[in-house]
């Protein structure tokens, strides 16, 4: 159900009025929203009210004047590899470990929970072409929807608060170019990598940079980050997934295989390597016209400062 203009306001930072409905008390504070309307910087353009089975969502568009600062200096650069194992692994140039998340695997933890609950819907009376679903596939069903959403809200909240951390406090911040939709074809891996929502994460950092001001460079997708060793830069022929530590054959440098990548990530950054090289330690003929350096998406703008969000 959607609303347009006037028939949807706040009265304040947790009450909604709806137009024929009435004053609604919100579970979550819209404080921010609401100091905006205050001040005039904002006003909403419409409003619309969802539900998923077991909570009802109000959802507003809304017209803000945002600042948009200018880009940081790159003076604190972060290099963040994705894992299955190790969700995110951050490491700056000079091959400090600053960031390690261990991967909760949301879903794979609420699979046992879910297929109970499956179980017990699918041996209840559903909706059928003339048939009405009885009472008790609601209920059971009902109780199938939050295990979802516990997952979705979970795996969102994790994404949330590490990107966020990342964009307030690194200026540049250097990722991989990922392939995520060639991944997914993988058929052992892509419940699992769905479940680390690698796009998702790229996604609010494209945003959040532009927000705080700091830079995001994404490093093309045939560098081989986890392949190279971060001591002396030799590159390995192969590197198979179950091998968890890089150990250069070269120079004898032993590192974790996440945070060898991560390292060589970050030296990508402003001030980072000149060049990008393939397996074996050459590029690809069919990639030699591509970019060699890293590629910024600089997080400053020069469109005036209405921003609609």
């Amino acid at each position: 159900m959607s609303f347009l203009g006037s028939a949807v306001r706040l009265v304040d930072s947790h009450h909604v009025l709806i137009h024929r409905i009435g004053e609604i008390k919100t579970y979550e504070s819209t404080r921010k929203l609401f100091r905006h309307l205050e001040r005039d910087t904002g006003r909403i353009m419409a409003a619309t009210v969802s539900t998923n089975g077991t909570r009802f969502f109000i959802s507003f568009t809304v017209e803000l004047q945002r600042a948009i600062p200018g880009t940081r200096a790159p003076e604190r650069v972060i290099g963040v590899d994705v894992g299955l194992i190790t969700l995110y692994t951050g490491a700056t140039p000079d091959g400090e470990q600053v960031l390690h998340v261990e991967n909760p695997r949301h879903l794979v933890t609420a699979e046992k929970q879910l297929a109970h609950a499956q179980r017990i819907s699918s041996r209840r009376q559903g909706p059928k072409k003339g048939v009405a679903p009885s009472n008790r596939w609601k209920k059971a069903n009902r109780r199938v929807q939050q295990v979802h959403a516990h997952v979705a809200n979970s795996r969102k909240n994790l994404i949330h608060e590490t990107t966020s951390m990342l964009a307030k406090n690194y200026d540049v911040i250097v990722v991989e170019d990922l392939n995520i939709a060639g991944m997914l074809k993988n058929r052992a891996l892509a419940k699992h990598i769905s479940d680390a929502s690698w796009g998702e994460f790229s996604r609010q950092l494209e945003y959040k940079t532009k927000w705080y001001g700091s830079t995001l460079m994404k490093v093309d997708r045939f560098y081989p980050s986890s392949k190279t060793c971060s001591s002396c830069g030799t590159a390995k022929a192969k590197l198979s997934l179950t091998t968890r530590t890089y150990a250069c054959e070269h120079c004898g440098h032993t590192v974790d295989r996440d945070l060898n990548a991560a390292i060589n990530l970050a030296r990508q950054g402003p001030a980072g390597a000149s060049s990008v090289a393939g397996r074996r330690g050459e590029v690809r003929p069919k990639h030699q016209e591509r970019g060699v350096k890293a590629h910024p998406d600089e997080a400053s703008t020069e469109t005036p400062t209405l921003v609609g969000v």
